[in-house]
């Protein structure tokens, strides 16, 4: 079978994300309608198959893709793969059939959708993370995005960076980047802006997190030794 353009790499895995917690969006691997009717495999009178190749720090997995459109009451995608369980350590042959939903956009034309098998409810994109069998709905898994899990910190830090980017600067340099090429000096200092304000936000939040650091190392000896008061010579 040919491969698919659904392969891809996850980022992250099981509680992966600065605040811990269970699987994400971004960790999870995924197959999403939109590329499989790219690749040709979501339309009428389409039987067609293809292999998606996943790549992970934990797993790699690589899933047959059946696709059967034709019959308005029975259009279905059959996924098929062999996996480990993440708890168990049992070998799984996994050969699912998915069936698929259409909707007409008021715009015209023809809308596909997979139906959760767990919840049986219309979803663009199902999900299989670290400790899951079978590809479900976001909602199935109850995962969230990774962004939900930062802390004030996180943020600042990822839009200060994401600016220097934006900017044509190194995320990692000190200094401020100059005004990149053909870039209006209005929007450059509407960007400026935005970068110090974000930098402010996640120094000062750095600077809080040490000064209560700072308090407690130094109230930490007194704690050690208990109820006793240093002996002045």
């Amino acid at each position: 079978m040919p491969s698919c353009a659904n392969s891809w790499q996850s980022m992250g895995g099981y509680g992966s994300g600065r605040r811990g917690g269970g699987p994400t969006v971004q960790s999870a691997f995924r197959v999403e309608i939109d590329a499989l009717r790219r690749d040709g495999l979501i339309r009428p009178g389409v039987r067609g198959g293809c292999v998606i190749r996943f790549s992970g720090p934990y797993r790699d997995l690589d899933v047959e893709c059946e696709t059967h459109i034709g019959d308005p009451w029975n259009d279905w995608v059959r996924l098929k793969y062999e996996m480990t369980d993440y708890w168990t350590g049992e070998p799984l042959a996994i050969d699912d059939k998915i069936f698929l939903a259409t909707s007409r956009p008021p715009f015209g034309g023809l809308r596909w959708w997979f139906v959760c098998p767990h919840l049986n409810r219309r979803v663009r994109k199902l999900y299989l993370p670290l400790g899951g069998r079978h590809f479900w709905s976001r909602g199935a898994y109850e995962l969230a995005y990774a962004s939900q899990r930062e802390t004030k910190y996180d943020r600042a830090l990822r839009r200060a960076r994401k600016l220097r980017l934006r900017l044509g600067g190194d995320p990692a340099d000190d200094e401020y980047p100059d005004k990149p090429p053909r870039m209006r000096w209005a929007t450059y200092h509407g960007l400026m802006d935005k970068l110090v304000a974000a930098e402010g936000t996640f120094g000062a939040l750095y600077e809080r997190a040490r000064a209560a650091w700072l308090h407690v190392s130094s109230q930490a000896p007194s704690a050690w030794a208990g109820s006793r008061m240093p002996v002045s010579m």
